[in-house]
Formats: C-alpha cells, structure tokens, sequence
C-alpha cells in the first residue's frame, strides 16, 4: 500500500507541477495570442491520448476574468476536466467488451436521433401553432369538463387592504373598499403607498391555506367566520387595521370559479393543440416521404 502510494505521489507531483506551469502559460498565450497569429489559424494545447484540445476550444469555454489568478484556475480545471473525460473514453474503449460497446454506440445513436427530432418538432411547433387561446375556448372546456375542476377546499372571493392603524384615510378607506365603484378603484390605488399589503382585484380567489397564510388575523379557528357573502370586515391587531370585503365563496366539492383555473385551461388546451398537430405532422411527413420515394417498404 504505501508503495502504491508513493508510485502515486511520484506520478501525481509532477504531472500536478506540469499543468500548473502549462497552464499559467497558457493563460499568458490565450490572452495574447490574437496579437500572434492570425484568426485563421488553431493551435493544439493540450493531448490526452489520441485527442487534442484546441486553443479555440478552451477560448469558448472559458469565461474571461479580470484576475489573472481566477483565469489561471478557470483554464487549469477545464483543461483537467477534458483530460479526463479523454482518458476515461480511452480506458472505457481498451475495457469495456465489444457487446457492451456495441449497446452503448446503439443507445448514443438513438439518443441523438430522438435528440434532435423532439428539437425540430419544438421548431415546427413554434413557427406552426396559433399559441393564442380565445376566450370561448376557455369557457367550452370550462362547462365540458367541469368535473375535473371540483374543489378539494373553499375558496374565497374578497379584496383586502392592511394599514397601519394611525391612518388618517381609514374612514374613507373602508368606504372606497365597500362601495367599490370604478371611481374608488382609483382612489385606492392612488393610496397603495400607504397600505402594507392589499388586494384590489374582484377576480382574485383564494383556497383556504393560501387565504389563511395570506393573512395573518384569519386562521383554522375563525375562517368560517368570514363565510359570509357580500360582507365587510374590520379587524384590528396590535399594529395593523384589515380591512376585508368578502364577495363569495365557493364550498368543498363545488366547481372552481372559471377565473381561478382559467390560466390552468389555457395549458390544457394548448397541449392539446400540439400534441393533435405533432399527431397529424408524423403522420404527414410519412405520406410525404412515401410521395416523393423517401421511404419505401420492400415486400
């Protein structure tokens, strides 16, 4: 064992001091080479066995720093790194038995045939495919598929405003926050400055744990207390006031208001969409190719 190891440290310290001061080299060389030759020209770096690193390589690779120490680092591990991976291939080539490397070129092939066929149909996808999803759409799978949009939890329908509770505009506040017209609209959010967090929106639907972590005067005790449709609420702790409309809820069970899943929808509908036009297009490009003699079955 300690022959081993000395074998190793005889082996390790010199090829370590090696590429220290290759690498501290190359760096002085890559910076300046520009100045030498011409961008026409390549020059080898590095070999691990029967591969060889190029300066363009290392130059694409490489992010250049304003230290020279961190570029000194950033050159040594990358050039480390290939070489190992170079090594590593070779040793694998020697060792690894001729079926096992028969499966794994199979398994390459395949991969980058799939590789690049899912990356051209993304490319035919996008340059194809109307990604805008009308408003009818929505509402069709809406009402078609309303079992699939069932509650697992209440839902809550409100707009709420926490302020400090020394605000002068309280009072006119809670008015504005009531009454809700588009008039008052404005006048909140011309206030929003003075508010800790609020929200302002009709549309806006919260589930029982959102609303619950949301706002911190509401918790499992007391939610049900504010099931109450089209009702005010005012709750004051020790350094904010909230300020709370509820408009509706929705129970456990029920449908989800369209607004809440509607984003949801979008998606479905949209992969849909693509998945129907990667259906059609496989199936196309194989009648094409049957059309023009690209493919051709020999019976």
């Amino acid at each position: 064992m300690q022959k081993a190891s000395q074998f190793i440290r005889s082996k390790v310290q010199p090829l370590f001091l090696y590429w220290i001061g290759a690498v501290t080299f190359l760096f002085f060389f890559v910076s300046g080479c520009d100045q030498l030759y011409s961008e026409k020209q390549d020059v080898v770096l590095a070999r691990a066995g029967n591969s060889y690193l190029y300066r363009s390589e290392l130059r694409e690779n490489i992010t250049v720093f304003s230290s020279k120490t961190d570029s000194i680092i950033q050159s040594e591990n990358y050039i480390n790194n290939w070489a190992r991976k170079q090594l590593l291939f070779d040793q694998a080539i020697i060792n690894l038995d001729i079926e096992t490397q028969k499966e794994l070129d199979e398994l390459v092939n395949s991969y980058r045939s799939d590789l690049w066929s899912r990356s051209y149909k993304e490319f035919i996808v996008k340059s194809n495919i109307d990604t805008v999803i009308s408003k009818a759409e929505v509402e069709a799978f809406y009402q078609e598929n309303q079992n699939n949009f069932r509650l697992n939890e209440i839902m809550v329908n409100l707009r709420y405003i926490a302020l400090p509770s020394e605000n002068i505009d309280l009072l006119e506040i809670k008015n504005k926050l009531i009454r809700f017209q588009e008039e008052d609209v404005r006048f909140l959010d011309s206030l929003t400055f003075q508010f800790n967090s609020y929200e302002l929106k009709d549309s806006l639907w919260l589930a029982k744990r959102e609303l619950i972590r949301t706002l911190p005067i509401i918790n499992e005790d007391n939610f049900e207390d504010y099931l109450k449709k089209s009702q005010f609420f005012l709750v004051e702790d020790a350094f904010e006031v909230y300020l709370l409309f509820v408009n509706d809820y929705i129970l456990r069970n029920e449908v989800a208001p369209l607004v809440s899943v509607e984003n949801t929808i979008r998606k479905i509908v949209f992969n849909k969409r693509k998945l129907d036009f990667i259906k059609q297009f496989d199936k196309e490009i194989l009648q094409d190719a049957i059309q023009t003699k690209k493919f051709q079955l020999y019976r």
